[in-house]
């Protein structure tokens, strides 16, 4: 795990070093919430840029979500864990990955003060590159004309990365999340460039998979910060154990027994092991279908061997 504590200063105290800090690195910024295909294409351009121009590629990146310091009852549904994210945007290749706790202060800080006071001076941005749709400080009106002006001001370039685009449209974290509430797993990992996973520790259930002959790994209290995809029944690959098997997942409330809390349970194809309280890993492949209520555990049963089949199509696939 990634220690973000005293992260920031041990940057500070290599930059206070050396004597061209203000010449040292090309700079993006952002959340990157998924590190999708979207953020790569940034920070490939930036990495591509920041080499042309001699300098040492940087991206800054907020561990808390800005709308938490904004707005103190916003729990933000996350695609990645902040050291899971934390490692992906490093193994793209940039030179520095900055975890930056986003406090009142920043929060306060207009798009002048960042660039030239905290970019600029502080962290030795000398070329700033920004997202197409990307704003920064207070002043979130401020477009990306606005940030080439202040940089003619104080002497950074200031350069936009264009859109990558799927189906029409721009990539985006917001767009993702939107697609995992319906659903839409095939869409989802297009646009990550990988599986979308969730985690947890396997606990006891209620035992009602197993009676009909299709017992489950019921997730624990998964992280409550990460974004659970649209209850139904999903293809998925389930890795326990350092042993990835196919698996067929079951989002929802269980409607055929009255369930009253939600769960996630998965049903490893092939596997007989006692799991109990162990790390389970899902990675969602393909939507099955909807929840639904059946009229007797017999009818649901005779559904779940067909779901079942449909895994193994799917995942072979």
């Amino acid at each position: 795990m990634t220690n973000f504590a005293g992260t920031f200063e041990k940057v500070l105290m290599k930059q206070d070093n050396k004597e061209s800090v203000r010449t040292g690195y090309s700079a993006t910024i952002g959340f990157f919430d998924g590190v999708h295909l979207g953020h790569r294409h940034l920070l490939e351009h930036l990495r591509v840029t920041a080499a042309e121009h001699g300098l040492k590629s940087m991206a800054v990146t907020f561990i808390e979500h800005p709308r938490q310091i904004l707005q103190t009852d916003y729990r933000p549904k996350l695609l990645l864990a902040p050291e899971t994210k934390i490692i992906m945007i490093e193994n793209t290749g940039i030179d520095l990955c900055l975890p930056l706790h986003f406090t009142t202060e920043l929060s306060l800080m207009d798009a002048r003060s960042f660039m030239e006071s905290f970019l600029q001076k502080r962290l030795g941005v000398s070329l700033l590159m920004v997202g197409h749709d990307h704003h920064f400080g207070h002043d979130i009106n401020s477009t990306a004309d606005d940030y080439r002006r202040i940089g003619r001001e104080i002497g950074m370039e200031v350069t936009v990365s264009d859109a990558l685009e799927y189906k029409g449209f721009p990539i985006s974290s917001s767009r993702i999340r939107h697609e995992l509430a319906n659903g839409s797993i095939r869409d989802v990992n297009a646009m990550l460039g990988y599986r979308y996973a969730i985690s947890g520790r396997v606990i006891h259930g209620l035992q009602n998979g197993r009676r009909m002959g299709f017992p489950t790994a019921n997730l624990g209290p998964y992280c409550e910060y990460m974004q659970v995809p649209a209850d139904g029944v999903y293809s998925a690959l389930a890795t326990v154990d350092g042993e990835t098997r196919p698996a067929m997942v079951n989002i929802g409330y269980r409607p055929t027994f009255q369930g009253k809390a939600r769960t996630i349970e998965a049903h490893l194809l092939d596997f007989d092991r006692d799991i109990y309280f162990h790390e389970l890993t899902l990675q969602f492949v393909d939507f099955l279908r909807p929840e639904k209520r059946f009229d007797s555990p017999g009818n649901l049963a005779r559904q779940l061997e067909s779901d079942r089949k449909n895994v193994r199509e799917t995942i072979g696939r």
